[in-house]
């Protein structure tokens, strides 16, 4: 059971269980050890690495997690949020730059690295709970309604 019916409409009474908390800090070192890479290019094969860990996770004990997190795409409010977060992270990153934390060193790139890491952790479980907040105070609402 995805959660989901056929037209995309989230299920009432659905049970949505967010990302299990260890994930976030794999997803944090996918987004700083590019700058780290950077600093020290002798680091690059780190990346393939992490990349392949979150893929077999994603793909394997994930799996059904990640099919619910799905239906959360299905809500505009979501959408919207999920684009938000994203661009906050953007914008994290270029006033990191702004403020001289990217200044072509290796202690530059490791400290931006490290940063981008812990930032990437808090993001994508803080972007989780507003989601999940708001998905299920959705559920809420079309209950009382209904």
């Amino acid at each position: 059971m995805s959660g989901e019916t056929a037209t995309g409409q989230v299920m009432r009474g659905t049970d949505f269980k967010g990302l299990p908390t260890w994930y976030f800090p794999i997803m944090g070192c996918l987004a700083g050890v590019f700058d780290v890479a950077r600093a020290y290019p002798a680091v690059y094969w780190v990346i393939p690495i992490v990349l392949i860990v979150n893929l077999t996770l994603t793909l394997t004990v994930l799996r059904t997690r990640m099919r619910l997190m799905r239906a959360l795409w299905k809500n505009k409010r979501t959408r919207f949020l999920a684009v938000g977060l994203i661009a906050v992270r953007f914008a994290v990153r270029a006033a990191l730059g702004a403020l001289g934390f990217a200044l072509g060193t290796a202690a530059g790139g490791v400290a931006v690295g490290i940063v981008m890491a812990v930032l990437g952790t808090a993001m994508g479980w803080g972007d989780q709970w507003v989601i999940l907040r708001t998905l299920r105070r959705g559920e809420a609402k079309a209950r009382t309604q209904s």
